[in-house]
């Protein structure tokens, strides 16, 4: 009886001493802050698209925590950064997906050095910070607290960095589809999307919005040709005023609403969405003018007309309309069957990724544990991301960083003040690691 006793007190010891104490979530959120500030410090503006240095930093962090780390090169100055947490194998792996290369900067438009890591007015200041390397860091600590509280694990947990999303991804996730996709293999993927705020998606009400379509991306290229001549003296082939004329009719009445399920559901759970160019996007197609390109000589002659005048329109989509739908209206708007469109870029078709699955209930219930008051939606975001481009292999890909940010942060992204608030960091790696444990569990 007393070995019996002495046995079972010697077990229970062992199993307490065993067991893994909560994590330090306070050192955990400076860990994080210091490493985004590391992380922005290091200059991945593409073009040029240099990550090399990024990855090194990368690597160098996760090979300190024993993980094991496989380096792709895919191109002079891209890397592809891959860490796998072994599970079981009794399910398909979850991938965290975050792109390490940014979008340039105008560095004298800046109050706060873009690539300073600049803490102040509790913001982290600079480009990346919310597109996407601070979202990158809330993924990569929530994979190391699964690696530090050694939980078991029913599927592989793979945390994969890539270059070249901010120009289209063919040197980063798309190349990783197209030649490694049997190594990674996913049943989910999480990526940049949705987030949370308090009055970017309705005033006064917190809403965490969990992406699961996009809108479909076209790049046009608009061509006017006329005829070059004296400045002194207009003709009526000036392929400037025949351009202009043609912009003017194509913006001159406005985009339809458009209706469409995962939208539908955003409206029935969060009511009337607030005024702003962010909802405004989700909830019509778009066209943005995003550059015109005219002129003889460089600078251009003030006093010659040109012969030719260019244009670029950045259109993205809504899920319901076809791509040939969609190019029949621009030529209508246009008016001007003699000017060309070339379409230099186009996305996947839009598909929608199902609620009904195992990782958005977690996602939710994480969110809904922390915060009881929040509402919790599926959304399609404005913009495009490497998520996008999986869904066509039927993987459950979501567009989410539980982080709560203000429409002021969100509106920063690509813009001359990007930040990302202090205090959103710490809860996001909570609600993040609570969402992987209860999904990858064994």
């Amino acid at each position: 009886m007393r070995l019996a006793l002495g046995t079972l007190i010697c077990g229970l010891v062992s199993s307490v001493a065993g067991a893994q104490a909560a994590p330090d979530w306070k050192a955990v959120e400076a860990e994080a802050i210091r490493t985004i500030q590391a992380y922005v410090r290091i200059n991945t503006s593409n073009p040029p698209g240099d990550v090399t240095k990024a990855a090194d930093f990368l690597i160098g962090l996760l090979q300190r925590e024993g993980i094991p780390v496989t380096r792709y090169e895919t191109g002079p100055g891209r890397s592809i950064v891959l860490a796998r947490l072994k599970g079981a194998g009794t399910a398909k792996p979850l991938l965290l997906l975050h792109h390490m290369d940014v979008v340039p900067t105008d560095p004298t438009r800046w109050q706060h050095d873009p690539f300073g890591g600049e803490i102040a007015d509790g913001k982290i200041w600079g480009r990346g910070t919310m597109d996407m390397k601070g979202l990158g860091v809330v993924q990569l600590m929530a994979f190391l607290s699964l690696k530090r509280q050694q939980v078991p694990l029913s599927r592989d947990v793979i945390l994969m960095a890539v270059p070249d999303e901010e120009t289209g991804g063919k040197l980063g996730a798309e190349w990783m589809r197209t030649n490694h996709y049997k190594e990674i293999d996913p049943e989910f993927i999480l990526d940049e999307g949705g987030f949370g705020s308090r009055d970017l998606f309705a005033p006064g009400k917190l809403v965490f919005g969990i992406s699961v379509a996009e809108k479909k991306i076209l790049w046009l290229k608009l061509r006017a040709e006329g005829v070059a001549g004296h400045g002194s003296q207009p003709h009526d082939q000036n392929p400037n005023d025949r351009l202009i004329r043609a912009l003017g009719r194509l913006l001159g009445e406005p985009l339809p609403k458009s209706s469409f399920s995962v939208l539908d559901t955003m409206k029935s759970r969060v009511g009337t969405l607030a005024v702003n160019k962010f909802n405004n996007a989700i909830q019509h197609s778009t066209i943005s003018i995003t550059s015109l390109r005219s002129g003889v000589g460089d600078p251009p002659k003030v006093n010659v007309i040109p012969s030719v005048a260019e244009a670029t329109l950045d259109c993205r989509v809504l899920p319901g309309t076809t791509k040939d739908q969609w190019m029949a209206e621009i030529r209508r708007r246009l008016g001007d069957p003699e000017i060309q469109i070339e379409i230099t870029y186009e996305g996947d078709d839009p598909i929608v990724t199902t609620q009904d699955s195992t990782f958005y209930r977690a996602l939710e219930s994480a969110v809904k544990r922390r915060h009881p008051d929040a509402l919790v939606t599926p959304m399609v975001v404005p913009y495009g991301t490497d998520a996008n481009g999986f869904r066509p292999r039927g993987v459950k890909s979501y567009g989410f960083t539980p982080v709560i940010v203000p429409a002021a942060a969100v509106m920063s992204m690509h813009g001359d003040a990007e930040f990302l608030p202090v205090d959103a960091v710490g809860p996001a790696i909570q609600i993040l690691f609570e969402a992987l444990k209860e999904t990858v569990s064994k």
